[in-house]
C-alpha cells in the first residue's frame, strides 16, 4: 500500500512541471532569453511577410509550411533572416518550434519555446498581427 502512494506522489509532481519551475520570458526573463524571444518574433514577421507577397494570396490561397522555406520571397531574403529554417520538425529559431495550418481561407501558426516549461509562445494568422502566448497556469 505504500508504494502506490509514493507512485501516485511521482506521477503528480511530474504531471506539473510549470507550476514549481521559472517561466523563462515573465518579469526575470535574462537578456539571453529576451534575444531569444526577439528572434522568435523576427520568425513570426517572416513567416506573415512570406504569406502577405506570395502570389496565391490574392485567391486566398496561402503557403504550407513545406512550401514556406521555398517560395521565391523567403530565398531572397537577406542574411539577416536566413538563420531561421522553415522547414517542417525543424527547430525556425533555437528552441522555438513553428507549426503552421492552412486553411480555405486563410493560415495560422503559432512560434512555440520548447524550453520555456510555461509554454510561451507567439500566435498569428491571416490579419498579421501577432500575439503572445501562454497556458492558463
Amino acid at each position: 500500500m505504500n508504494q502506490s502512494i509514493i507512485f501516485v506522489a511521482l506521477i503528480f509532481c511530474g504531471a506539473a512541471p510549470a507550476y514549481g519551475q521559472q517561466c523563462l520570458h515573465g518579469s526575470g526573463e535574462t537578456p539571453e532569453h529576451q534575444a531569444r524571444r526577439q528572434q522568435a518574433v523576427r520568425a513570426a514577421r517572416l513567416v506573415n511577410t512570406i504569406q502577405a507577397n506570395q502570389p496565391g494570396r490574392h485567391g486566398q490561397r496561402y503557403l504550407s509550411q513545406e512550401e514556406l522555406g521555398a517560395s521565391l520571397y523567403a530565398l531572397r531574403q537577406p542574411d539577416s533572416l536566413k538563420p531561421f529554417n522553415l522547414a517542417p520538425g525543424q527547430e525556425v529559431s533555437p528552441g522555438w518550434e513553428l507549426m503552421l495550418n492552412v486553411t480555405d481561407t486563410g493560415y495560422w501558426f503559432m512560434i512555440k519555446d520548447k524550453i520555456d516549461p510555461c509554454g510561451f509562445a507567439f500566435i498569428s494568422n491571416t490579419t498579421g498581427l501577432i500575439y503572445k502566448a501562454e497556458p492558463i497556469r
